[in-house]
Formats: structure tokens, C-alpha cells, sequence
């Protein structure tokens, strides 16, 4: 005997979805007690199920299978092979009765009243009563044991189509911003979630990944509908989760945002970047992700947009850029355009040999043509191996064993050269050949 478990014997559902298209989806439904149910169809299940990450706790499982095997014409019909079904014509108010031969590119049957055997006939086919196992919707199905008592099963599995992305909105007023984080959750898994526990998953969890090629999922856009922070941060494992507090409906082929971070009065630093080859400077939006700056949470990667405040009150879009996650204590850092009015150009001045040395000098020539004092990083690779600076115009420090950062201030329309020059050794190089 089978059994039909739908979202009707649901009494839990909760859903972590993560950042690389899929999730996870946990329910609990109550199966009562049948002796004679050795069959039990688990219906209302996402389409893009992963059947091996099934796990099943409650229901003594003895075998499990995934129909995915859903009605249309031809599956119908086969269903009717060898048996006896109506042919009815509208125009001609006629209706004849036919055994079904075939329904593998023509149907062919063979009338019942004259033996005559008739290819595709002309007419609406009136089929008897839906077979018994042809299912509608997917389904999991278990061979178990006889149920003795009502059971509560608590069933978990993987699915494709689920995402999330967080979003930043960064708004500038003065010398604080204001930043609101939102969630955007995508659902094309074939399944509809209904005041389901939500939890979001942030960092790389490995997946095995086989030759088998991934469709690309579509993307609607829908309406934010929170403004203020509904979820709470917590770490487990090696990564973090963001949990709602209220229950939330995902439909099948919805995608829709919900805030999930928000903090104000917020410290933040405007920095000016060239490096070799810049013609204008960067324009790096800069601050601490601390408890001090009203903030120390860990920031899933999202793209970030930011707004400034002009002289008539109204926010202006300034730029925008990805960033990555963003532990606590972190710096976040930004780049989100080039400055207009801060020039530079640099170039190598001079290259001479002495000895087993060469001795290079390099120039910065910057330009602030704002109305405003600023303060401009040079960042500089150096490309050789062994070296050693001889002489600088500005202090320096040193990033990595190759890259050189200076800061340098200007005032408004003013300019400033940065000349510096390290020699390297070329002994090493010489023994080689």
C-alpha cells in the first residue's frame, strides 16, 4: 500500500541557502500509522534535488528512488498501451473506440467495431482515470518497513537553484556614512517555501564539481521589502550564518531582498591611489570594520555602492565595486572611480650601471587641482629581484619585499614630485650565465 506525504503533514521547514547556488532544505512532517503502507511518496520536493544528500531520520528507509518522471502526452498514453480508449470528432459529432498499438511518433490503435487498424486519428482523446504511479509532481520514494505508530520524519536534502547575494548601499554625509547591508535571494529550484526559517550561509564551502554541464539560472528582480536588519549573525564550523527571525514565503521563480545589516555614523577615510602608468588617481572609499566605528561584523562579499551627499542636499551615485568577505577587525576597502582633478604622471628618469649594480630613479608628478587638501598613496612595484633603496624624497613603506607605498599630502592646487632611486645587484645574474 502507498502513502502520499505532501506540505499538508508539514510542521517544520527551514532553509540555508548558500552563496553558491544551492541549499539546504530541512522539514519535519508527521506520517501516521498504516500497517499496511510499504510504500511512502514524498511529494513537494524542489526538482533540483541532489538525491545522494538525502537524509532521512524517523522512517525505517529500505529503498529510495526519485521520480522525476512527470505526466505529458506521451508518458499518458503509454500508460493506455493495450488498452481500450474513445476518439472523439467534434465536426462530425462521432466518437469511436480504439485499442491502443502504439504512441511512439504516431498513435496507432486498432478499432474495436470493425478490427480496422487507424493511424493518428482525427479527434480529442477521452482517456479512462489517471493510472495508478503516474505522479504530477516529483516525488521521493521509500520501500519501508511497516509503520506500527504515527511518526514525525524529519527529512533534509541538497537542491540546486537556491542563491543569495548581499548588496551594500553606502551613503556619504560629511566626513560619516551610513551603510545598510541587503540580502537578495534567488529561488529557481522548482519548489515554493512557505513561512519557511531562513539562514544564510557565507564563505566557500567545497563542492565536488563533474563534467556535467550547469544551466544557467534566470534572475527576476523584485521590490525590497524590509528596511530594517531582520537577521542575527552567529559563526559555525569554518564559516558564518545570517538567521531571520520571522518566517519568510520563497516562491519558485522569485527573487526578492530583504535587509539584513545596518550601521551609522560610520568613520571613513577618501584616499587617492596612483600607481605606474596612472593618469588619474583612484578614488578609494576606506574604513574600519570595528565596534568602535559602530560596526565589528563579519560582511559577506557583495557588491557595494556608494552615495555622497552635494551641496543641495540631494545623494548622488559616486561609484561602486565588489568586495570580498570581510572579517571583523578587518579594514574594507573600496575603489570606486578615478579622481577628475588629481593628476600624475610618472616615469623612470634614469638607469645607469656601476659596477655589478644598476641604479634606477623614478618620479611621481602629482597634481591636486581640487579646492581641498589631500592625501595621495604611490603605490610602486619593483620589479627586480635584489635591491636596495639608496635614496628617497618621501617616507616610505614597505609593503611587500617589492612593493613600495608612499603617502604624500598636497595642498589644494598645489603640486608634489616623488623621485626615489635604489640600485640593484646584478652579481647574482652574472653568475648564472
Amino acid at each position: 500500500m502507498k502513502f502520499q506525504s505532501t506540505r499538508q503533514q508539514q510542521t517544520a521547514l527551514s532553509l540555508t541557502v548558500y552563496n553558491d547556488g544551492f541549499g539546504l532544505v530541512k522539514e519535519t512532517r508527521t506520517i501516521p500509522a498504516n500497517k499496511e503502507v510499504t510504500e511512502i511518496q514524498f511529494m513537494d520536493v524542489a526538482s533540483g534535488v541532489e538525491t545522494e544528500s538525502v537524509l532521512v531520520d524517523g522512517i525505517h528507509v529500505l529503498e529510495q528512488s526519485y521520480n522525476y518522471d512527470l505526466i505529458n502526452k506521451e508518458k499518458l498514453l503509454e500508460k493506455y498501451m493495450d488498452d481500450v480508449i474513445t476518439v472523439r470528432n467534434a465536426e462530425l459529432d462521432e466518437e469511436m473506440q480504439i485499442r491502443l498499438l502504439c504512441v511512439y511518433g504516431s498513435i496507432i490503435g486498432e478499432r474495436v467495431d470493425t478490427k480496422e487498424v487507424v493511424i493518428d486519428p482525427i479527434g480529442e482523446l477521452i482517456l479512462p482515470s489517471l493510472p495508478e504511479g503516474l505522479l504530477t509532481k516529483p516525488a521521493l520514494i521509500w520501500k519501508t518497513a511497516s509503520i506500527e505508530t504515527d511518526l514525525e520524519a524529519k527529512v533534509s536534502y541538497l537542491t540546486q537553484g537556491l542563491e543569495w547575494q548581499a548588496s551594500y548601499v553606502a551613503e556619504i554625509r560629511g566626513s560619516q556614512l551610513t551603510l545598510s547591508g541587503w540580502v537578495q535571494l534567488s529561488n529557481n529550484s522548482g519548489m515554493s517555501f512557505f513561512d519557511s526559517r531562513l539562514k544564510l550561509a557565507s564563505g566557500k564551502v567545497n563542492r565536488y564539481v563533474d563534467a556535467r554541464p550547469i544551466h544557467e539560472q534566470a534572475r527576476l528582480f523584485a521590490k525590497a521589502e524590509e528596511s530594517e536588519s531582520a537577521f542575527r549573525e552567529h559563526s559555525f564550523a569554518d564559516y558564518h550564518a545570517y538567521s531571520i527571525e520571522r518566517p519568510v514565503t520563497l516562491l519558485h521563480g522569485q527573487t526578492k531582498q530583504i535587509s539584513f545589516y545596518k550601521a551609522q555614523d560610520v568613520a571613513f577615510r577618501k584616499i587617492y591611489k596612483v600607481e605606474p602608468g596612472s593618469q588619474q588617481a583612484k578614488v578609494i572609499v576606506e574604513f574600519d570594520n570595528t565596534s568602535a566605528n559602530h560596526m565589528g561584523v563579519p560582511l559577506p562579499k557583495g557588491i557595494f555602492k556608494v552615495y555622497e551627499q552635494d551641496r543641495d542636499g540631494e545623494m548622488e551615485f559616486i561609484g561602486e565595486n565588489a568586495i570580498g568577505h570581510t572579517a571583523a577587525q578587518q579594514e574594507v576597502s573600496v575603489v570606486i572611480g578615478e579622481a577628475f582633478d588629481i593628476i600624475s604622471k610618472n616615469w623612470e628618469k634614469r638607469r645607469g650601471r656601476h659596477g655589478h649594480f644598476d641604479y634606477v630613479t623614478y618620479v611621481y608628478k602629482l597634481q591636486n587641482r581640487k579646492s581641498e587638501y589631500v592625501r595621495i598613496e604611490v603605490n610602486h612595484q619593483i620589479h627586480e629581484r635584489i635591491w636596495q633603496m639608496e635614496s628617497s624624497s618621501h617616507d616610505y613603506e614597505l609593503k611587500k619585499s617589492n612593493e613600495l607605498e608612499f603617502r604624500v599630502r598636497i595642498p589644494a592646487g598645489k603640486e608634489a614630485e616623488v623621485e626615489f632611486t635604489y640600485k640593484v645587484d646584478r652579481s647574482a645574474d652574472e653568475h648564472i650565465k
